[in-house]
């Protein structure tokens, strides 16, 4: 036990924290980028794949069943190693973004798929014979309804990109992961290194998925209707 405590205050003295805090920061960075490209980009699959746009939708479908068959650490090693042979360099960090993004936007998309398709099909009716445009009916109507769905399904995704995040170290980036591989090498303090990795991570993760469930009631709390007393 003093040995464990010994090693605790080694890696949590010195440059150590800072080096940690580095790394937690850049994690955050790519993930919240690459949950932004997810986001938008699987959402625009989602659509394209519900409504059947010609060509465009076997081409999203295409894509989904594709990413979602090759592992992320095949998907970084592509965009960071593979496309400079096809004259396409990319530094570290938007090869992680780019990366993580793609591949949880085939995810995004099967999520927003289903909650598109949990709206009723009057619901565009009536959008449309209020005077939209089907662009408008998609996107005040229709996509509000769709999110309010997937959104647990969506939080389960963003958790599952920040624990994706850790491989961007495979692409020379010096997030949390790498951080503690370095400190690691330096201190040879195996346990506690990962032991404090992994409660950052469980923090991070916990206090996403607490966020989604605050965004959840907000949304529940606007559906109800209010109770009619009856005297």
């Amino acid at each position: 036990m003093a040995d464990l405590l010994t090693g605790f205050r080694t890696i949590l003295s010195g440059d150590y924290p800072a080096l940690l805090w580095a790394g937690l920061k850049l994690t955050l960075s790519v993930s919240l980028c690459a949950l932004l490209v997810s986001v938008i980009f699987g959402t625009v699959l989602g659509v394209l794949r519900v409504f059947r746009v010609t060509l465009l939708g076997p081409l999203a479908n295409a894509y989904v069943e594709v990413v979602r068959g090759i592992p992320l650490i095949v998907l970084l090693s592509v965009v960071y190693y593979g496309l400079p042979a096809l004259g396409l360099t990319l530094a570290g960090f938007p090869a992680a973004v780019m990366a993580l993004g793609l591949y949880s936007a085939a995810y995004t998309s099967e999520i927003v798929r289903g909650g598109l398709s949990s709206v009723p099909q009057g619901q565009r009716e009536a959008a449309r014979s209020l005077g939209l445009s089907s662009v408008q009916a998609l996107r005040y109507v229709v996509l509000p309804q769709a999110w309010r769905v997937a959104l647990p399904a969506l939080g389960n995704e963003f958790v599952s990109l920040i624990l994706g995040s850790s491989l961007a170290s495979a692409v020379t980036l010096q997030e949390l992961f790498a951080q503690g591989k370095y400190i690691t090498s330096a201190t040879y303090r195996q346990f506690e290194v990962y032991a404090v990795l992994a409660l950052v991570y469980f923090l991070l993760t916990f206090t996403m998925t607490r966020l989604i469930r605050l965004l959840e009631r907000r949304l529940s709390r606007g559906e109800r209707l209010p109770e009619r007393r009856v005297i």
